[in-house]
């Protein structure tokens, strides 16, 4: 009961007073929970496309949503740079431990943001940050524009790792300030994709490379730096930092280099850290009111899959690597997600593992089903919770919805022609998906 209770205040807390934006990566927070809303059942090509708009260029971030404004990035070229699948991307170079053998593209991109008419898709502006050529190259699968942005009732935040350049831009379109963080070569060549989070008037850019390990807090109206920390642990991770509000207070989590810390937003100053894990770095957080869930997994080894509950305070790492620690509720051995961030609806956490769905118990930890997602061949965007529906949608277009339970029960889904490793955005009764061609509006 007091379990459902907390949950219940954790979601009115997202939810918030502008309820149906999706503010920053996977929605409200970065937790990848949007608030209840009617969505269409079925969708195709032909079947509840509201519109659909070419994006030039390529990118994987995630559209953002604030009232009627949906905001996109996207790397422009002359040169064909839009991503390969994952089957065609693992035959390449960086996914055989060589790519540090690659190059950069020898042209020029435009970084570019994008603002759509959420309800007509009509294009209302397009600005470009950044304009010169790549310092380093990319996984073949990756595109240069990973970087979800965020924005407010203010404006949007375009973070651009590859250039170093975070920009905010007010709702017309118009710059408003800019700082250069600095570009740097990432693990193996595979190239940025931490988002950015956001939160009160401040914006928090996670710029984890070979040649960078600092987490910055700026203000989202004058672009004035409030604090900053550097972990001098000089080491990539393309996980985001996510907004945990949990039952005792507000956190700002970030991940990298197995280690995770938890800071005050307002001051930056470290309220826990916990290393000697398997932490994320290809994904990020799941949390809800009471716990988060973590791990770690890459093509060598496979980390637990932890909970933690709230109330941690200083060094909370574990003696034996990947082993229980204060505050750890549970962990599942070898379990730790891949690429898709995991989903805690409050009372059930889903991992999403290639085409493979896994539902976990949050309080025992106890896996309820592990069950293979139809149609679907291979998952790449994070899933979303939308009220008592689970999204999934794999690399190919196929996308299922399964109801939020104990049981795996599939209750609708849809196909689009395209390729998608973008993590949807959900509006109020709309879904927004990015694929590398074009955007899409799936509502009734």
């Amino acid at each position: 009961m007091l379990k459902n209770i907390l949950t219940a205040c954790f979601l009115c807390g997202v939810l918030d007073v502008h309820a149906a934006d999706f503010p920053q990566f996977r929605g409200q927070n970065g937790t990848g929970v949007a608030e209840a809303t009617t969505i269409p059942s079925t969708w195709s090509m032909n079947e509840n496309v509201a519109w659909k708009v070419q994006v030039p260029g390529a990118g994987w971030s995630q559209p953002v949503l604030i009232g009627e404004h949906l905001f996109l990035t996207t790397a422009v070229s002359t040169k064909n740079l839009k991503p390969k699948d994952f089957a065609d991307g693992v035959k390449m170079p960086q996914s055989m431990g060589l790519g540090g053998l690659s190059k950069a593209p020898n042209t020029q991109i435009q970084w570019q943001v994008h603002c759509y008419n959420a309800s007509t898709g009509d294009q209302l502006w397009t600005e470009t940050v950044a304009d010169g050529k790549p310092k380093f190259p990319i996984h073949p699968s990756n595109t240069y524009a990973t970087e979800s942005p965020v924005a407010d009732q203010n404006g949007v935040y375009a973070f651009f790792g590859a250039t170093g350049t975070i920009a905010a831009l007010n709702h017309q379109g118009q710059i408003q300030w800019r700082h250069e963080l600095g570009a740097y070569a990432t693990n193996n060549g595979f190239g940025t994709g931490s988002s950015m989070a956001i939160h009160n008037g401040k914006v928090f850019v996670q710029h984890f490379t070979n040649g960078s390990s600092i987490l910055v807090c700026f203000e989202t109206k004058t672009g004035a730096q409030v604090w900053r920390i550097d972990r001098q642990m000089k080491e990539s991770s393309w996980s985001s930092p996510i907004i945990w509000k949990n039952d005792r207070r507000v956190e700002l989590l970030s991940s990298g280099n197995d280690l995770i810390c938890s800071y005050d937003l307002e001051n930056g100053q470290e309220l826990w850290r916990l290393s000697n894990i398997k932490s994320p770095t290809a994904c990020s957080i799941a949390a809800d009111s009471l716990q988060i869930y973590f791990g770690g997994s890459d093509p060598l080894s496979t980390g637990p899959l932890f909970a933690m509950r709230a109330g941690a305070s200083g060094d909370i790492s574990p003696k034996k690597k990947n082993d229980t620690f204060e505050t750890c509720s549970w962990l599942e051995p070898k379990s730790g997600p891949g690429m898709p961030s995991p989903v805690s609806s409050g009372s059930y956490l889903y991992v999403v593992d290639k085409n493979i769905l896994k539902c976990y118990d949050t309080t025992s930890g106890k896996r309820l089903y592990q069950k293979r997602l139809p149609s679907v061949s291979m998952v790449a965007a994070s899933p979303i919770v939308i009220g008592d529906k689970l999204l999934v949608i794999g690399e190919s277009g196929d996308a299922v919805l399964v109801k939020v339970g104990p049981e795996f029960e599939v209750i609708g889904g849809g196909k689009l022609d395209d390729v998608f490793w973008s993590t949807p955005a959900i509006g109020a009764g709309t879904i927004f998906f990015r694929g590398v061609d074009a955007l899409y509006c799936v509502r009734e």
